[in-house]
């Protein structure tokens, strides 16, 4: 049984994760902590690192670059959010093992088959001693859950994504966002968190949306996929066919082959439907205004209490003056 102090400092990495998830290219979005504990026993912090921007460099070279000069000593602790790589050349590993730690505390195994174990079982071998969390602190797949679909399942994680009004509509013939502003800066937190974006061609021509992260101080090229019963190619989209009038086998098939970690599917309501009758997701994102939407077509209209009675509500909450609603695939919780 871990102490509290090492419970929280592996709370501490799990939640410094969460930072750069969506910035991290293929690589899973990791934090490392270096704490000393030879002035206090609560321990100081001498270093943090995440994963850097495009993946390279891993958060545990960040933290040692960042570390002043003779400051590790035999009480001098590393905690990682997920196992470090452990390559022939070049790795995280060594990298510990050369500055000189002698005790790791590690989160999450890493899910990849090419990796998981062999950091551990090199550390070891160098005479540090590893431990890794309790599984109430193993929050890896939680946090890192694009990342880790795609190295156990070989596919993408589905997000279908809606916004609709009080009464149940996605689209108004006057008004143009249904949602309030701040749930417009949550649904371009939820762009910057996925690897690409897909939108039905009807949604292209009727919308023109920009499909875009338009956050202060944020820079990301986010793909755009565009679903289409034509065999057409669009500039700047990845055209992928669609049939809508036969559903989709649900093993993935039309994704398996893409080598993105999350797709955020935005829509409009026919290709929502559509991926919910087939069954391609892993989440469900309904953002539900405060709003009464009149003389909408039925076409339009999206049934929450459908939802709630089909599929795994996993938690709602107030975002400004709208509810935002998560919904999980029952056939694939835990």
């Amino acid at each position: 049984m871990l102490s509290a102090i090492h419970q929280n400092y592996l709370q501490s990495v799990n939640n410094l994760s969460i930072k750069n998830i969506g910035l991290t290219g293929k690589n899973p979005s990791v934090a490392c902590l270096i704490v000393d504990y030879s002035k206090s026993p609560k321990g100081i912090v001498l270093s943090y690192g995440l994963t850097s921007k495009n993946g390279r460099p891993h958060a545990e070279i960040n933290a040692l670059n960042k570390l002043p000069q003779n400051k590790i000593n035999n009480k001098t602790v590393m905690y990682i959010s997920l196992e470090p790589c452990f390559k022939n050349n070049s790795c995280c590993a060594k990298a510990i093992a050369n500055a000189g730690i002698k005790k790791v505390f590690i989160s999450s195994l890493d899910p990849n088959p090419n990796i998981k174990g062999k950091g551990i079982k090199f550390l070891k071998q160098q005479n540090i001693k590893v431990t890794h969390s309790s599984k109430s602190l193993d929050k890896f797949q939680k946090i890192n859950k694009y990342f880790y679909t795609h190295q156990t399942l070989n596919r993408p994680f589905i997000t279908l994504k809606i916004a609709i009004s009080k009464n149940g509509f996605s689209k108004s013939p006057t008004i143009k966002n249904i949602t309030s502003e701040q749930t417009q800066y949550f649904m371009h937190r939820m762009r910057l968190s996925h690897d690409a974006i897909a939108v039905g061609m009807n949604t292209l021509l009727d919308d023109r949306p920009k499909l875009t992260c338009r956050l202060q101080g944020v820079e990301k090229n986010i793909p755009k996929i565009i679903f289409s019963n034509k065999k057409n190619k669009i500039k700047n989209y990845l055209s992928l066919y669609v049939d809508y009038k036969k559903l989709l086998n649900e093993d993935f098939s039309l994704f398996r082959n893409l080598q993105f970690q999350s797709i955020l599917i935005e829509g409009g309501i026919r290709t929502f439907k559509y991926f919910l009758n087939c069954n391609l997701f892993d989440e469900i994102i309904v953002c539900q205004s405060n709003m009464i939407i009149k003389n909408s077509s039925k076409k339009y209209f999206l049934s929450m209490k459908s939802l709630k009675n089909n599929f795994k509500l996993k938690s709602s909450y107030q975002y400004g003056q709208d509810t935002i609603y998560k919904f999980v695939n029952k056939c694939l919780v835990e």
